[in-house]
């Protein structure tokens, strides 16, 4: 019998740290919130992401994970890994209300006339101005020019409030766009040809494939033409558009 139960100890132990080495190689929960909260406040916005701690996903490291802002006010996050074991989770940031007492608010905010289909240009025509009773900073756009000449991203229906996530990003850098990779070094600057493997604003971090060896590169968005490797390069005057 006490063979039998050291046989059992010891396959239990070697259970326990197999488990533990698999535990090892994951991310949790709680190390993701903390990294897109630390992200947000960069960003100098108010961190309220919401995530179940016990949530495991492969281990990636932080040089190789990019965080992106993919509503237009910090209100969805995209945290996308490019590591060994590739992975990407998109996460609410909920906004907290600020109240004051109980009493709602009034503002001004836009809907459409008719309901429109995803893709639709908004034009002033499609327009109506509406009241809208909220409580704390509104989330609805008040200012029509923020609205006119912007794509739906998802079908609407009349009398809906317009919000930022309703409408398409006006990106910087298209993804599938030839754009020009540059590299100070020193004195030395190198241009090579690349295309964007996504969308991008302006300083995001990017993906782009060097179009002559292949390579995939994470860089910065410049400007519509240009990326560079690292974000002090945008504000150089080295290089010369």
């Amino acid at each position: 019998m006490k063979i039998i139960f050291k046989i059992i100890l010891l396959t239990f132990s070697f259970s326990f740290l197999s488990t533990n080495n698999l535990i090892s190689n994951t991310i949790s929960g709680i190390e993701l919130k903390s990294i897109i909260n630390n992200w947000l406040e960069e960003q100098n916005q108010l961190p309220n992401v919401k995530i179940l701690d016990e949530l495991k996903y492969p281990l990636c490291e932080k040089s190789k994970m990019i965080i992106s802002d993919i509503s237009g006010n910090y209100n969805l996050i995209k945290i996308k890994c490019i590591d060994k074991n590739p992975w990407q989770i998109i996460l609410r940031n909920k906004k907290e209300k600020e109240y004051t007492g109980k009493r709602k608010k009034t503002v001004k905010t836009f809907a459409l006339k008719r309901n429109l289909k995803n893709g639709t240009i908004i034009t002033k025509e499609h327009l109506e101005e509406i009241n809208k009773k909220i409580v704390g900073h509104s989330v609805y756009i008040t200012n029509p020019s923020e609205i006119i000449g912007k794509k739906l991203k998802r079908n609407m229906n009349k009398n809906i409030s317009l919000q930022f996530n309703d409408l398409q990003n006006d990106w910087l850098i298209e993804k599938d766009t030839i754009v020009t990779i540059i590299n100070n070094k020193g004195s030395i600057t190198i241009r090579e040809s690349g295309i964007a493997m996504e969308s991008a604003n302006f300083m995001d971090r990017l993906i782009v494939k060097n179009i002559k060896s292949g390579k995939i590169l994470q860089v910065y968005a410049k400007n519509k033409k240009n990326v560079v490797f690292n974000p002090k390069q945008i504000e150089s005057n080295v290089v010369n558009n």
